[in-house]
């Protein structure tokens, strides 16, 4: 009876075993699937001797440079073309004011004046500024003050319409003039008297809200750096009989204040580069007088030649000749600031040219076969514009 039991119970020493054997399974099956390479790391299968610390010992670094931003110019021309450009004023004659009529008289022992008060809007751009009137009763000499001076003493025929013209200096935007008349002197039982009738203020009122037009015109950041010169040009279509002064200003400061020649080909404007600056840039053109219609309106950038920075370093004839039979390499290695833009450019090593075009944050290239003894000399000439970090040449074992 208990033999029975102990021959049907299982040993524990069995139930590892077969647990380890199924173990060891999987993972022979896992060795066989997995990639040759990742194979022969995993169990220490690798030709490379592990007493050699690197493939690429540094033996010497021939060069280390910071080279920072370096720009790329497509044209030694940037053009900014504007659209046409129309500017003009307008005078035309208006009517100020009227008033039916005005009435003023004078005795020895009395005396009423007549009142007449108007305002002008835009004294600025108001000129010729006329009364006009018509005399139906008059005794005595007929006197006008205009803003408290006496503009006006003279003996009037009656039924006369008459026009006066009011002097500039004495106008300001709110006025009055005073009709009165003179004294009849010994003869003091008389009273002499000014009757008005159909009184009105006209004037010459030039209209400036077309007078000016304001455009705007983007400077890069590149085109800032390299500017040497920059020239306005236009074509103007104007009437030089009719005109005023054109007046030109690039962000508040004048560059031109002058009758251009009109219907010529093209006026050229040249200002300083100081007066632009990096992003937005403001430029008005204005007028006094008459209409001008400016056509190919285009600001012109000229920019410097650009001189990419070169790169000196020497290589001893006892490297040289390592170099050539193969013993020591040289590795350029160029370490950009960012891993998002695309980095596109040419090392020109010693006059031979290599073209780079990569994403990321370093490029390295062996650039042994192009060495020469002595001084070697490297350029890196960008095909857009480029930060670089470090520019570093290292002599490899």
């Amino acid at each position: 009876m208990d033999l029975k039991k102990r021959g049907q119970t299982q040993s524990p020493a069995s139930g590892t075993a077969v647990l380890l054997a199924i173990i060891a399974g999987v993972i022979i099956l896992f060795i066989m699937f997995i990639p040759p390479g990742e194979r022969e790391e995993l169990l220490g299968d690798d030709d490379k001797d592990i007493d050699d610390p690197t493939p690429e010992t540094v033996r010497k670094v021939l060069l280390k440079e910071k080279p920072g931003r370096i720009d790329y110019l497509a044209t030694e021309v940037m053009e900014h073309p504007l659209p046409v450009i129309n500017i003009y004023t307008r005078t035309e004659g208006r009517l100020l004011v009227e008033k039916p009529s005005a009435f003023a008289k004078k005795g020895v022992f009395s005396e009423q004046r007549g009142e007449f008060t108007f305002v002008i809007p835009d004294l600025e751009h108001t000129t010729n500024v006329l009364l006009s009137f018509k005399v139906t009763e008059i005794a005595g000499n007929f006197i006008m003050i205009l803003n408290g001076e006496e503009i006006y003493n003279l003996k009037t025929q009656l039924g006369e319409a008459q026009t006066i013209t009011l002097p500039q200096h004495l106008l300001s935007g709110e006025n009055k003039i005073i009709f009165a008349v003179s004294s009849p002197g010994l003869a003091f039982w008389r009273t002499n008297r000014i009757a008005l009738q159909g009184l009105k203020v006209a004037a010459d009122v030039t209209s400036v809200e077309a007078q000016s037009s304001t455009n705007i015109f983007l400077i890069s950041e590149t085109e800032k750096r390299n500017l040497e010169k920059v020239t306005l040009r236009f074509e103007p279509a104007c009437n030089f009989a009719e005109v005023g002064k054109l007046l030109i200003m690039v962000n508040g400061r004048q560059v031109y204040n002058s009758i251009p020649d009109c219907d010529v080909a093209f006026v050229p404007i040249e200002f300083s580069p100081e007066l632009v600056k990096q992003g937005e840039n403001e430029i008005i053109f204005r007028t006094t007088k008459g209409a001008y219609q400016l056509s190919h309106v285009n600001i012109l950038s000229k920019l410097k030649e650009i001189e990419f920075p070169t790169f000196y370093f020497d290589v001893s004839l006892e490297q040289f000749q390592a170099i050539l039979e193969g013993d020591l390499r040289l590795r350029l290695t160029i370490h950009f600031v960012d891993v998002v833009t695309q980095k596109v450019g040419d090392i020109v090593f010693n006059g031979n040219i290599a073209r780079f075009d990569t994403k990321e944050v370093s490029y390295v290239v062996d650039i042994s076969e192009d060495v020469v003894r002595g001084n070697n000399a490297l350029k890196i000439k960008p095909r857009k514009t480029l930060e670089i970090r470090e520019l570093k040449v290292d002599l490899l074992d």
